[in-house]
């Protein structure tokens, strides 16, 4: 008999989504447009969804491909988006001794002499933001819950403070906070007369679902007002003392404790290590900048599942985190959760004949984000906010511009800048040496406008890859480089010193400062200059070799061996 080596959950990370609304978002996927007027843009498309039914079991359809249900109908509440969790097994084959891997089912549990009482489920959440920034655990609160695996019952996580007799919990155990439910799905064998089901009823599943999206806060936060200035944007006004009034928090969620650091923390003391940015709390840039004592019901935490066999507990788990609701759906970030665990777990790409096909779609790929990114940016804006950056770094360490890189100054992305744009003087109005643009009635964004048009040319494949073949040095030098690895790095730099023309060094000042290089003036988590995966760099630049050194063919004669563009 096959035997069970180790269980798993697929997918082992998933991000829910916080909605109020009543039913979950359906299933939708990434598709390229392929229609006459399509563009090869990105569209979203329905995908097979799983419908609880009263019972726990669930049921799989495939919902109207071409509309999706962000609202529930009547109230207009955001639906959430509530992952499922598969429990998975790496089987060992008794007769060929080779491993295979296979969902956990009713059918494989009977198999082994088992049943859903040798499974348990432990679930944990919590809320770490403002433990983090006061230093005090008793400021963070998390929910647990464990269940067997024949317990079908919708599970509420109910999160408050673990504290000591000298601590003050910011959430108390008698009015927790709701970070949303987990439940063990019911597995069903399917009916035998029925046509194959769009997903086996009978796998082991659990789903979380998120919580509404509410904030929280002590008795006195009830009304204050709007900061003017942008969480993250150093040069903005620096407070607001008669912003807009606004409700903090509804009346029935003040309900945390008011004596804790937390509604006592002040930012850039001194006395705290102030995470990036330091300003993204209530009551940043407000008064004296003091906490007003608010948190949210965002999470994250594991999901655990133990299975009791042959003598052995085998055991599971899984991430789960909380988020607000995506903004536009159909745009993919050319800089994703995927691509950094990528960067962290797999080996740079050289591209070879071997491998060139898959190189290019991912290179490909990569343009795409990339202009799909661009279509939600405002680059006038944020061209601002990182030379307002640039002019404060520059004031405090009189760093010399650095020969051959863009300029960091007003002259940035202008016709005065160190390393001219391409297409920008063709596409806008002349803009002066200035941070603002100059804008106008008709054309108020120019540069927001004209990246949109540069990049779009370049979703197209054949465009791409002719634009790569004719102009690699230009495209090599309009990267902006990643940050290096430790290994790369000297250990002691001049922070005035030129930056190495292959990566990136945060000691190096240069190396933080904004300019026209891509991605422009767009800000990483840490506040620095963000640019592409240190792969998906490397991926890009190989490529781009590959191609020079591959020259297209005519059509008439093509290379033997090589791989072809079609």
């Amino acid at each position: 008999m096959d035997t069970i080596r180790e269980i798993f959950f697929l997918p082992p990370m998933a991000v829910a989504r916080l909605g109020p609304g009543k039913t979950p978002l359906e299933s939708y996927e990434w598709q390229q447009d392929l229609d006459a007027h399509g563009n090869n843009k990105t569209v979203i498309r329905s995908n097979v969804t799983l419908r609880e039914n009263e019972d726990g079991s669930v049921s799989a359809y495939l919902p109207d491909p071409k509309k999706i249900r962000f609202r529930d109908e009547g109230t207009g509440a955001l639906r959430p988006v509530a992952p499922f969790f598969e429990l998975w097994a790496r089987m060992h084959d008794a007769r060929t001794g080779e491993e295979y891997e296979t969902p956990v089912t009713l059918d494989l549990l009977e198999e082994q002499g088992l049943s859903l009482r040798h499974i348990r489920y432990d679930v944990t959440v919590g809320n770490q933001k403002a433990a983090r920034r006061t230093g005090d655990a008793a400021c963070g609160f998390r929910a647990r819950t464990e269940f067997a695996g024949d317990d079908f019952s919708r599970k509420a996580l109910l999160a408050f403070s673990p504290h000591t007799s000298q601590q003050q919990p910011l959430v108390y155990e008698h009015n927790p906070i709701p970070l949303g439910t987990v439940r063990a799905v019911r597995p069903v064998r399917p009916d035998s007369d029925e046509a194959k089901p769009l997903a086996d009823p009978s796998t082991l599943r659990l789903r979380f679902t998120p919580p509404a999206g509410e904030v929280y806060g002590p008795p006195d936060t009830a009304f204050g007002p709007a900061t003017l200035a942008v969480p993250g944007y150093k040069n903005d006004p620096p407070k607001s003392e008669y912003g807009r009034i606004h409700e903090i928090v509804p009346p029935q969620n003040r309900i945390l404790n008011p004596d804790t650091p937390w509604s006592k923390w002040i930012m850039m003391t001194g006395i705290h290590d102030d995470p990036e940015p330091h300003d993204s709390y209530d009551g940043a840039r407000v008064g004296n900048d003091q906490s007003w004592g608010v948190v949210d019901d965002t999470s994250d935490g594991v999901i655990e599942a133990t299975l009791s066999v042959g003598g052995e507990r085998l055991i599971a788990r899984a991430r789960i985190f909380t988020g607000p609701p995506d903004f536009a759906p159909d745009c993919r970030p050319f800089y994703s959760l995927e691509d950094d665990l990528a960067d962290r777990d797999l080996s740079l790409v050289s591209v070879t004949d071997d491998n060139y096909l898959d190189a290019k779609a991912e290179v490909v790929d990569i343009f795409r984000r990339a202009f799909e990114t661009n279509s939600l940016i405002n680059l006038d804006d944020i061209r601002a906010q990182g030379l307002k950056d640039n002019a404060s770094l520059q004031a405090q360490t009189k760093i010399a511009p650095t020969p051959g890189l863009p300029s960091t100054d007003a002259a940035s992305m202008t016709e005065k800048d160190a390393v001219k744009p391409d297409k920008i003087p063709d596409l806008i109005r002349p803009q002066p040496v200035s941070v603002f643009s100059n804008s106008v009635p008709n054309d108020r964004l120019p540069y927001t406008v004209a990246v949109k048009f540069v990049h779009e040319q370049l979703i197209d494949e054949e465009n791409l890859l002719d634009f790569l073949r004719r102009r690699p040095d230009f495209v090599k030098r309009l990267m902006r480089p990643p940050f290096g690895i430790l290994s790369q790095m000297e250990p002691d730099p001049n922070p005035d010193q030129p930056p190495n023309p292959a990566f990136r060094d945060p000691r190096i000042v240069r190396d933080m400062m904004h300019d026209a290089r891509m991605p422009p003036y767009m800000r990483d988590s840490n506040y620095f200059p963000l640019s592409l995966s240190r792969r998906q760099y490397h991926l890009v630049m190989s490529f781009i070799d590959y191609l020079v050194a591959h020259p297209p063919q005519p059509q008439s004669a093509p290379a033997a061996g090589g791989p072809q563009d079609v």
